[in-house]
């Protein structure tokens, strides 16, 4: 254990090295056993001792024979069922029994399921090999397929037979219409949001639509009676302030989602109400607020 180990609970983090159950392949690995029972070469390149040097001492000339492992013999020689049964007496050997005899299925079962893992593994290996196999031969093929630009100047025939843009793949189409789904529903998004902003707007200047006859004389006679010639042919007019001033409204507008300058909320506040941040957001000034007159009034406490 190296050094500060100490503030990770005096954990390592180096794992031991897993040991296998079963230490030899099984009956049922052939590829294995195959490898291991084929001749192993001789010579420089090879393995073994040349004629006139002396092995190791303990260790031996010659490789010793993989011996193969019978999953039901190794269960049958480790874990058989006991051959004499003793009366139960108590429910203590009852309980000794029964434990013993789930240690037994246990082990059983785990030496059955390391074997049938081995074999998934090597059934995965296989298949690996196979794929990489096929995929080294297509790029070996594609490789030694021979051009007409390799050997010859393309003709203008062939120019003209080979099409013009290289066609899509279907992950390309699928790509490409999933884009332009997208691209539609953005289009139809943006078109009902500013649908509901004139909605927003629409519904706050509602108030001063002129809908009765009654209005509209009450209209006529503020703008007549009230001003001037002159002051009313101000507000109709477009001047340069009138123009500047209703620019900076709409700015204002769109900087603080707000509508007639100001006046009205906008569909962007309306939103943030809907979606509760308003809510939130005010929750979060309050506290923050209730936070610092607390801390105020502490330090007024103290130095008191």
């Amino acid at each position: 254990m190296g050094k500060g180990a100490a503030k990770y609970g005096f954990k390592s983090g180096v794992l031991p090295t897993t040991r296998s159950i079963l230490k030899n392949p099984t009956i049922k690995q052939e590829a294995l056993l195959k490898e291991a029972k084929a001749p192993k070469p001789k010579g420089p390149n090879g393995i073994g001792y040349a004629d006139g040097v002396l092995h190791p001492r303990g260790s031996h000339r010659e490789s010793l024979p993989v011996n193969a492992i019978d999953v039901e013999k190794l269960i049958q020689n480790t874990v058989a069922p006991p051959q004499n049964i003793k009366p139960v007496n108590s429910k203590q050997q009852e309980q000794k029994l029964r434990k013993a005899e789930l240690r037994r299925q246990y082990l059983a079962g785990a030496f059955k399921k390391e074997e049938e893992r081995l074999l998934k593994c090597e059934e995965l290996i296989k298949k690996r090999e196979q794929l990489l196999e096929q995929q080294k031969q297509k790029e070996v093929a594609l490789l030694d397929r021979t051009k007409s630009s390799d050997l010859t100047v393309p003709t203008l025939e062939h120019i003209l037979e080979e099409p013009l843009m290289r066609p899509r793949t279907d992950e390309e189409k699928q790509l490409l219409t999933m884009k332009r789904q997208h691209n539609t529903d953005l289009i139809d998004f943006k078109a009902k949001e500013r649908k509901l902003e004139k909605l927003v707007e629409l519904y706050h200047v509602a108030d001063e639509f002129i809908v009765t006859e009654k209005q509209l004389l009450q209209k006529v006679d503020e703008a007549f009676n009230n001003e001037g010639s002159d002051v009313l042919r101000t507000r109709l007019g477009m001047g340069v302030s009138r123009i500047r001033s209703r620019n900076e409204g709409n700015i204002g507008d769109a900087l603080f989602g707000t509508v007639a300058s100001g006046e009205y909320v906008g569909m962007p506040i309306v939103k943030e109400f809907l979606s509760g941040e308003m809510e939130e957001f005010a929750n979060e000034v309050e506290a923050k607020n209730k936070q610092v007159m607390d801390e105020k009034k502490n330090n007024a406490d103290t130095i008191l």
